[in-house]
């Protein structure tokens, strides 16, 4: 053959004969393009019933439009025969029909032109363009009526797909003699506007929506649309839009299954739209907790918000077995002071220190870094660095955010001369602040120094201090307990359990000695095991030694 001179896009003869694939086959789809069809034809209700016939379900869909006035429309794939106003404003495909493709169906619609009413059945093997259909004359005097024969799929499902079609279309749909409850796409939208024939509502959810959420609704289809909602920092508020449309001829839907919109110039602009809309509804709220990046977002736009609220979270120390960052109530005063997070083991042992707010003089509070660019947030003074500095052998050691490298496994576990607490200070967020540092005498510090084992932590004590065996324990446990998440590892309680029997055995012979750290073991030994044994009323004395025991029971007098 000859090359051709020049080519030109046309659909293939052979397209018809795979109608029947062009669409998914579920009743709600064929639902929404007959009655996108009735709402363009201008039809002000919509009549859905179903009939009993010869032993088939049948159901019949009826609309008061202006009918199909060229019966060659019906069929002519990708020819839809709308009016001029209609085919610019909305753009239709001429493929909605052949949602049915595959199933029986008659139609009965009124011809304006040829002023008579026409008729034509389907059946399920006639979609494909091998035989002739006949138009018969039928008594019609406006609108368009479809019968279809419901194979038992549709008809299990028919009632639910009737109410989905039926929710957001403008219309109103009736079903076996009941009107189908409709409501608004935009229903419990915070605050709406009107822009290009669409209406914009803003919701403000708890959570962030399914990215497949219905976003845009096509008057009744609804289908998502990609858009980034506006995030509170809290992570507690999402400022979501949704569209309704109304009129617009440039948001388009891909064809044939209409569940997602075309991407082009128009939906871009939309989406931009949409994200301005956002931040106005936000600009009318009492406050907002937006990160800096969002509230220049909004300006950009020509939004002008106020800072955000100038409230953080109070610092509590970290746990060892936590990795999220813990945080106790808002501080809304303006003496707060932004506590940089450090390890679990620094920040138990400096926090008595640290919340003491009348030796700090400050509310410490958890920063909170989406914040910065903020006046109020910027100007906030800071701990920057936790450090702990003590004596051992005449020798000065420094553990902490500024140390260059961990202690030598070789320091021993005790008690020591001195043991100070340096808070490093900034007089702000900005990078000319002011830096001082603030010492304090502490009891006692739990280093982890790069291990979570209490046999290999490095347990200091101030040498005068006067300490509780158990607030030692509790520190360690703090500071150094973190539960294997293995397989094979017991329960997080037997782990727990084990790990604190361990801590204040080595928290009473620190203090206490190994003799008394002894007793004390032994005492929550038959405390734990033998002392609940005991009937009531009754006593026990135990004379043991390794290899003998004598126990004695008696009833006292």
């Amino acid at each position: 053959m000859n090359l051709p001179a020049s080519i030109q896009p046309k659909v293939g003869a052979s397209l018809i004969t795979r109608v029947t694939r062009l669409y998914n086959g579920t009743i709600a789809d064929c639902l929404h393009e007959l009655l996108q069809n009735a709402r363009r034809a201008g039809a002000s209700a919509i009549i859905m019933d179903v009939e009993e016939c010869d032993g088939a379900q049948i159901l019949s869909i009826a609309d008061d439009g202006c009918g199909i006035d060229d019966p060659r429309n019906l069929l002519t794939l990708g020819q839809s025969g709308w009016e001029v106003e209609i085919a610019a404003r909305e753009d239709p495909a001429g493929m909605g029909v052949f949602s049915l493709a595959g199933r029986h169906v008659t139609v009965r619609s009124w011809s304006q032109s040829a002023q008579a009413g026409w008729q034509v059945t389907i059946p399920e093997h006639g979609w494909e363009g091998a035989v002739p259909l006949a138009i018969e004359p039928a008594e019609m005097e406006r609108g368009t009526l479809f019968r279809v024969t419901l194979p038992s799929a549709w008809a299990k499902g028919l009632e639910a797909a009737v109410r989905q079609v039926a929710s957001y279309f403008p219309l109103p749909v009736h079903f076996c003699g009941k009107e189908v409850e409709r409501e608004d796409f935009l229903a419990e939208a915070l605050y709406i506007e009107v822009w290009r024939g669409l209406r914009i509502g803003i919701f403000r959810s708890s959570g962030r929506q399914h990215r497949d959420a219905p976003r845009i609704n096509f008057h009744g289809v609804t289908v998502p649309c990609r858009h980034d909602p506006v995030e509170e920092v809290d992570g507690h508020a999402y400022w979501n839009a949704r569209v309704d449309i109304l009129d617009a001829p440039a948001l388009q839907l891909v064809l044939p299954a209409r569940k997602e919109m075309v991407e082009n110039e128009a939906l871009s602009q939309l989406r931009c739209e949409m994200e301005a809309v956002n931040y106005r509804a936000i600009a009318l709220q009492p406050g907002h907790r937006l990160s800096f990046a969002s509230w220049q977002r909004a300006a950009q736009l020509g939004i002008t918000l106020p800072e955000a609220s100038a409230w953080l979270d109070s610092w509590v120390p970290a746990v060892a077995d936590n990795t999220a960052i813990p945080s106790g109530g808002q501080v809304a005063s303006g003496e707060m002071m932004i506590v940089h997070r450090s390890g679990a083991d620094l920040e138990q042992a400096a926090a008595a220190v640290i919340r003491n707010t009348m030796l700090m003089g400050l509310r410490p509070v958890n920063g909170e870094p989406a914040f910065e660019g903020y006046g109020w947030y910027d100007r906030l003074p800071r701990i920057t660095a936790i450090d702990f500095t003590f004596e051992h052998e005449g020798q000065s050691w420094i553990y902490g955010d500024s140390a260059k490298e961990y202690l030598p496994h070789t320091l021993p576990s005790g008690r020591v001369a001195s043991l100070l607490l340096e808070l490093t200070m900034a007089g702000s967020g900005q990078p000319d602040a002011a830096v001082s540092t603030r010492t304090f005498e502490v009891p006692m510090l739990v280093a982890n120094n790069e291990t979570y084992c209490l046999d290999e932590a490095l347990i200091l004590i101030a040498r005068d201090e006067k300490i509780d065996p158990g607030d030692l324990a509790t520190l360690m446990e703090a500071s150094l307990f973190c539960a294997s998440e293995d397989a094979d590892s017991d329960s997080w309680q037997t782990q727990n359990e084990y790990f604190c029997a361990n801590a204040r055995n080595l928290a009473n012979t620190l203090l206490l000695g190994e003799e008394q750290a002894l007793i004390a073991r032994l005492r929550e030994a038959v405390r734990e095991h033998v002392v609940w044994l005991i009937p009531h009323g009754r006593e026990m004395v135990v004379t043991a030694s390794p290899g003998l025991m004598d126990l004695v029971l008696s009833t006292p007098e």
